[in-house]
């Protein structure tokens, strides 16, 4: 448990270290911050806070910087419930507000936004239905037995098969059993679909056949590429200075499927998440720190939506730019799908 005069001197430091990017010193903390004690003083409760470990010395003669217990408290205690200033707000909803209503842009806008708020990697996934449900199907005449089968998720998703039928139909006659289709399964999920009692006919029976396998074949789909932002920004911290590091961080976004572990969707009631260093899971992530939060509607349709940077960045920045784009898509995605 710090005192306050050491969470002060933590916070400190913090703050100097992250515009800095040098090891702080007591000299430097007594002569810019008005805390009213000695240097000496400081370097005792300096030196208490590097015995506790929320401060190291990167060599002897060197002051100190945070270490990851340290930015922890920090994001927990000392932080606060930080939000970007007003008129950042109206600037970015405005920008939101001023592209068409398609979800595609607005993903591509929210990781440019994100990205140059914080001046660090931004990434944003497709909003994905806790179980794909249809919106709407239609059936187009190819040839004499041939039909394409499309399909409209909630998620606004189309997906499209072309279907081979056991009888020539013509446009008028498939457009009718679309229609039928469509109003009783409007709103289902796969195994609801899979469940309702309904006399069908032997062509009905084909279609809803295909139906109900391009649905689960959705539900197994790992989904789109996110959208990432901002790479050039995170190779111009001095933590990444180092080629091996810099190409450390390229690899990440690179492999997809390690990308996808690091944006593992979030229950979204369970509000922002910062993930420090070495508590990342992958290896090559543990001199970062990422923070995601959900957005969409519960139980519905969610993506994710977060920034990556080095472990020195700037928490309070970051985690009110991502908590208003989070709320920000959250809205945009309820007046799309709500």
């Amino acid at each position: 448990m710090l005192t306050r005069r050491e969470e002060d001197i933590l916070k400190v430091i913090i703050g100097e270290y992250i515009a800095t990017a040098a090891p702080v010193g007591s000299e430097t903390i007594a002569r810019k911050y008005p805390l009213d004690i000695s240097p000496a003083t400081i370097r005792n409760e300096m030196a208490h806070l590097e015995g506790e470990g929320y401060i190291t010395q990167p060599h002897p003669s060197a002051g100190r910087i945070p270490s990851e217990k340290g930015y922890r408290h920090y994001v927990e205690t000392l932080m606060g419930n930080v939000e970007l200033p007003p008129s950042e707000q109206r600037l970015i909803r405005h920008q939101f507000y001023q592209v068409a209503s398609e979800l595609e842009q607005w993903l591509g806008l929210a990781a440019t936004i994100l990205s140059q708020l914080v001046r660090n990697i931004a990434m944003v996934t497709w909003p994905r239905a806790v179980k794909p449900r249809l919106k709407h199907l239609e059936l187009v005449s190819l040839r004499e037995f041939h039909a394409l089968l499309v399909l409209i998720l909630e998620e606004a998703r189309l997906r499209q098969q072309v279907v081979t039928l056991d009888k020539a139909m013509s446009q008028e006659e498939l457009s009718a059993m679309a229609r039928r289709l469509s109003t009783v399964f409007v709103g289902l999920t796969t195994s609801q679909i899979k469940g309702t009692t309904l006399a069908l006919s032997p062509v009905e029976e084909q279609v809803v056949a295909a139906l109900v396998r391009m649905m689960e074949t959705e539900e197994e789909r790992e989904g789109e590429e996110p959208y990432v932002s901002g790479l050039h920004y995170i190779l111009g911290q001095p933590e990444f200075a180092s080629a091996e590091k810099a190409l450390g961080i390229m690899e990440v976004f690179e492999q997809k499927n390690v990308l996808r572990t690091i944006l593992l969707p979030l229950p979204i009631g369970e509000g922002l998440r910062v993930v420090i260093g070495r508590e990342n899971r992958e290896a090559m992530m543990h001199h970062c720190t990422v923070v995601l939060s959900c957005y969409g509607l519960p139980g519905e349709i969610s993506g994710v939506i977060g920034v990556v940077g080095p472990i020195r960045m700037h928490y309070e920045r970051t985690v009110s730019a991502v908590r208003f784009l989070s709320t920000t898509m959250s809205e945009l995605v309820s007046g799309l799908y709500g």
